[in-house]
């Protein structure tokens, strides 16, 4: 398996290992980070322009308030669900780093409720799409497309139309003095893995999110240039032609 298909199955939280140790070197951060015992340092890192988070660092200090004080953590999660299940479109660059350390960046096009397309810069060889309930995991190198089931990686939270709270925990509300990130797991086996998504405070505006796969396994996915509420193309989530061998598991 090359380290750029390795990298895009990790997104999606099937069959990865897990290192010891995660490299993570976004836009605006550059951290060395155990992905069990340090994520917190991950998830509260600022995601902003290089200048403005240096500026948001600068600024903080013990005695600053954490995003949304004075609240229950049900009612920032309720926040977090309004925002989510308000969203129609999303699009932005992204760079993801994979547990392995690997780092890759492209360009983000996400439709809620369902839809979602990752196109990998080169020389990565890949694209990812999530159409119809099924993600597909396209290497033009090999000609080879994978699928894999929506509702059994961490992606269907981001990707659902509503949040069924009856199948879903709330693993974790985490506040910063700028962001909040909230950890969702499935509260039974179908979903392989947990999913952290974390939002600028107060705006409620999605910046990164991070998939913890079953061999804890972390996984981080950061936006920049984010815009939200464009017209996107149906061709954009058109399933990719495998032109060669099509693996559907």
């Amino acid at each position: 398996m090359s380290i750029a298909m390795f990298a895009a199955i990790s997104l999606i939280c099937i069959d990865v290992a897990a290192p010891s140790v995660v490299v993570v070197q976004a836009a605006d951060t550059q951290l060395t980070t155990p992905p069990a015992d340090d994520i917190d340092r991950v998830i509260l890192a600022p995601a902003s322009e290089p200048a403005a988070a240096k500026a948001e660092e600068e600024e903080e200090d013990d005695s600053d308030p954490l995003a949304f004080e004075g609240e229950s953590d049900a009612a920032v999660v309720q926040r977090f669900v309004d925002y989510l299940e308000q969203t129609t479109t999303l699009t932005g660059g992204f760079t993801q780093i994979a547990p392995s350390g690997a780092i890759s960046s492209g360009r983000l096009y996400l439709r809620r409720p369902g839809f979602l397309r990752f196109e990998y810069d080169p020389p990565d060889p890949l694209l990812i799409v999530a159409n119809g309930g099924l993600v597909y995991v396209y290497d033009d190198a090999l000609e080879t497309t994978d699928s894999y089931p929506l509702g059994k990686t961490p992606l269907k939270f981001l990707l659902s139309k509503k949040l069924n709270f009856d199948k879903t925990s709330v693993v974790g509300v985490d506040r910063g003095v700028n962001n909040v990130a909230i950890t969702l797991a499935s509260k039974k086996d179908d979903t392989e893995g947990e999913l952290t998504i974390i939002v600028k405070a107060p705006e409620m505006t999605l910046i990164r999110w991070i998939v913890r796969d079953l061999q804890n396994g972390i996984t981080v996915v950061t936006l920049d240039n984010v815009v939200a509420g464009e017209r996107l193309a149906n061709r954009l989530f058109r399933p990719p032609d495998a032109g060669g061998a099509f693996l559907k598991n």
